[in-house]
């Protein structure tokens, strides 16, 4: 755990510069360097740059390229020289910005301050036609200087009118995720209202087990998650900066939720609640141990992210080793599911009611995430895959959550209900029962008791109720049997 807390901490607190309006000083002693990057909507997008260095430096160069194989992806290529990245922007297109002020349309002044310095001071701005949305990467250039580069620059990055809070500030690959989150925001309300009601059901009738409570604890983690990334979100609409904090600590909790989920898959796979108690020694430490990798390989993401990501290529998150690691420990995961299934319907056939759907849910939730992820990263378009990505990944996670309180639903309809044996039987169990893994009887269990008025209860003899009782599970007499046995000893001494 302490492992784990460090690197969410460190992933945190380590955080690039993601805001459209970017503040910043460049001081290299390269000739060529990247600054920022943004994906313009064709004519709505708007470039506006305010840049200000010493004359010595000059003359310094403002590099517009967007997101095709002969520009970026061959500038950006390792090995090239200063005049070669130059030579890929074209003045023609307007790709180049001569930050002199003897090019009027560059905006540039030449200033002299009070300890006698001369500045240029340069405030322009630029529109993007173009057959789509592009991305747009900007480099600064001098290639006769023989002292490097040297500048201070803010960025406005727009996408829309002033005032117009969808898409002002917001990349166009990230225009969708706002309404996204706020949609599931709202969806997970429902979820997680009607989870409540079922639980003050199932706490009535004894049978809220502890994996029922790790679904609750896994749908109010997303919801947290999704009301954290909103937030960032929104104040991202306002000032064009946002909380690059509030957006990170969100993307934990959504992990952590699904880290949650992931276990009580596999905790109900191998029958925990439904037809044993415990789980074997061998299984627990087993099962302890996978989660825990699974955990730190998740943080190990983030932690990669900040540190190692290139920002000068558009890249998804989990596209690095990491990521590719928690594929594969998600497929692992899979098969364990597949085969503790397999086990559990073995030794209880009755159950198949449940485990042939949950099966399935499983099957689809373990499969749609690494699928997903492999198709966004090699199929999707960089414009557009943050929005899919986004709306995709949230909606796996919706229907798992949502499959899952359906097939738990306590209602006498509800042939899926996996409990039978109540919380209370349990705890009997763990003292009197020999077999460590706590095995359950094989009754099935109705999830509606009968109801009767205050009249019928009445009216009831006793032959009546002794009838009944063969309809409530043995577990139920035992108890009771032993309470009374301690009531009489207590009444003769």
């Amino acid at each position: 755990m302490l492992i784990v807390g460090s690197l969410l901490l460190t992933a945190v607190r380590i955080h690039p510069v993601k805001a459209k309006i970017v503040d910043g000083e460049l001081n290299t002693y390269e000739n060529w360097a990247f600054i920022e990057r943004f994906c313009f909507l064709s004519a709505e997008g708007k470039f506006e740059y305010l840049i200000e260095y010493e004359k010595t430096y000059s003359v310094q160069k403002l590099l517009l390229y967007y997101d095709t194989f002969d520009q970026w992806a061959s500038a950006y290529f390792p090995g090239l020289s200063c005049e070669q990245r130059e030579s890929l922007a074209k003045m023609s297109r307007k790709q180049i910005v001569n930050l002199t002020d003897q090019v009027p349309s560059s905006g540039c002044e030449t200033i002299r301050t009070k300890g006698q310095r001369y500045l240029v001071r340069c405030h322009e701005s630029r529109r993007f036609n173009s057959a789509r949305q592009r991305w747009w990467f900007i480099a600064v250039s001098n290639c006769n200087s023989s002292k490097g580069l040297s500048l201070k620059y803010r960025f406005w990055m727009t996408n829309g009118p002033t005032g117009d809070f969808w898409h002002e500030h917001f990349s166009a690959d990230e225009f969708y995720i706002l309404p996204i989150l706020i949609t599931f925001c709202i969806l997970y309300i429902i979820i997680i209202l009607a989870a409540i009601a079922c639980a003050v059901e199932l706490k009535h009738r004894h049978l809220l087990h502890s994996t029922y409570k790790l679904f609750m604890i896994s749908a109010l983690l997303q919801e947290c998650g999704i009301i954290l990334q909103c937030s960032a979100y929104i104040k991202y609409g306002l000032d064009g900066i946002g909380s690059i904090q509030a957006l990170t600590m969100g993307r934990l909790s959504e992990s952590a939720s699904e880290a949650v989920f992931l276990l009580l898959l596999l905790l109900l796979a191998k029958g925990f609640t439904v037809t044993r108690g415990r789980l074997r020694l061998a299984s627990g430490v087993k099962l302890t141990l996978f989660m825990c990798l699974y955990c730190i390989t998740y943080c190990a993401i983030f932690v990669y992210e900040r540190l190692f990501f290139d920002p000068g290529q558009v890249l998804y998150l989990y596209e690095s080793p990491a990521g590719y690691a928690l594929i594969v420990l998600r497929g692992s995961a899979w098969a364990m599911f597949i085969y503790a299934v397999i086990f559990t319907l073995q030794h209880y056939p009755e159950k198949s009611n449940f485990y042939y759907p949950f099966n399935l849910l499983g099957t689809l939730w373990f499969v749609a995430g690494p699928a997903l992820i492999m198709v966004a990263t090699v199929f999707v378009d960089h414009w557009v895959r943050e929005s899919i990505v986004c709306g995709a990944l949230h909606t796996i996670a919706l229907l798992g959550h949502a499959l899952f309180l359906f097939m738990t639903m306590p209602a006498r309809s509800n042939k899926l209900f996996p409990y039978h044996v109540r919380t209370t039987q349990i705890d009997v169990m763990r003292v009197s029962e020999p077999d460590t893994t706590l095995p359950f009887s094989r009754r099935p269990y109705e999830p509606s008791a009968p109801s009767f008025s205050s009249e019928q209860t009445g009216q009831q003899s006793s032959n009546d109720w002794i009838n009944r009782a063969n309809d409530v599970p043995l577990e139920l007499f035992t108890v009771d049997q032993a309470t009374r046995r301690t009531d009489s000893t207590s009444q003769k001494t």
